[in-house]
């Protein structure tokens, strides 16, 4: 017959001191990893968003080359006086009511939309989300993150009248950056 002691000695267990130090590094590493996740998924959350400005400004180029053709000035914000207004120019033609809203809208807070057209300057700026110019429509523009939803002040998404999806992450120097090439679009459509 087995004594107790033989058993124990069979099966060496951890201490609790032995455990309480592995289950603290595991703490120390797991804590050390969770910038890097949520900074992961900021950075995909903005390509998306800066994706699906693009599908507008797609959809904005459709309609004005399909104008063209008939002769009319149509799809760019520009010619439009709120959101509504250039959404009914676009829905449904180019593409549904679901779409348009789920494009310019990230975490429910919708993009800004500025009144640009086609032939307007190279990088006028027509749609921007996560961040709020500050220059109007002086060249260049400059901005800074919004506090807060979609981004929480990790970057940004722009869209150039010619088209340019950028995406933005980073300090407010390198939105700067990032803006000196393009300009602002005025005030934002509502």
């Amino acid at each position: 017959m087995k004594t107790l002691k033989t058993l124990r000695d069979k099966f060496a267990a951890f201490t609790l001191i032995e455990l309480l130090i592995v289950l603290s590094t595991i703490a120390v590493l797991a804590s050390l990893a969770l910038p890097a996740i949520t900074g992961a998924l900021v950075k995909g959350q903005i390509t998306q968003t800066t994706s699906n400005l693009r599908q507008l400004y797609l959809a904005s180029h459709s309609s004005w080359l399909d104008g063209q053709v008939a002769g009319t000035n149509t799809g760019f914000p520009k010619y439009y006086t709120t959101v509504a207004d250039w959404s009914n120019a676009l829905v449904p033609a180019y593409m549904s009511s679901n779409a348009f809203a789920n494009s310019l809208a990230t975490k429910g807070i919708n993009a800004s939309v500025y009144p640009v057209a086609e032939n307007d300057a190279t990088n006028a700026i027509m749609l921007a989300a996560g961040f709020t110019l500050t220059a109007g429509t002086t060249y260049p523009a400059t901005g800074t993150y919004a506090t807060g939803l979609p981004f929480n002040g990790k970057g940004g998404s722009i869209v150039t009248s010619q088209g340019a999806a950028i995406s933005i992450s980073g300090s407010t120097n390198t939105i700067n950056s990032a803006l000196s090439s393009t300009a602002g679009g005025g005030t934002a459509l509502q």
